[in-house]
């Protein structure tokens, strides 16, 4: 008699995980629907595959053992300061991206910088001592210390 009803015990606990699974597995299918559709609206919001493609275009001109300077006028406090900043990163990798108010940011020669609107960037450079190297385009710019400029 209890080796009958440990059998139906036992077929009612194998019954009970197959029908979670199918709940959590249909569950899981609901969800990644859900992010997909809200992935789907909102594709980049701060544009970090706009960065990366830009920033490709001049990493081979860079050294992949140097220091690079980075600033902008989008506060890092900011959740898209940190995005430009952390995209930058990335796309520079492996060379060191510092903010300018890192104490080893001197050191830089090249520096990348990401503005919120359209200004002299020339004079936004010239103000830090860098030469504008190139417009990167969408407010992205390089530049150089000026006692690297040949």
């Amino acid at each position: 008699m209890t080796e009958v009803k440990q059998a139906s015990q036992a077929w009612w606990q194998a019954v009970a995980v197959a029908a979670l699974s199918v709940v959590a597995a249909y569950n899981a299918v609901i969800q990644f629907g859900y992010a997909d559709a809200f992935a789907s609206q909102i594709r980049d919001p701060y544009n970090v595959q706009e960065m990366e493609s830009k920033v490709s275009r001049i990493a081979d001109r860079i050294p992949v053992t140097e220091r690079v300077g980075y600033f902008s006028e989008v506060p890092f406090s900011a959740p898209a300061g940190q995005a430009a900043f952390f995209a930058a990163q990335y796309a520079l990798a492996p060379r060191i991206v510092v903010r300018e108010d890192a104490g080893s940011a001197a050191r830089a020669r090249y520096w990348l910088a990401v503005f919120a609107r359209e200004q002299d960037f020339a004079q936004a450079g010239a103000r830090r001592g860098l030469a504008l190297e190139q417009d990167l385009g969408g407010y992205v710019v390089l530049y150089r210390r000026l006692e690297s400029v040949r």
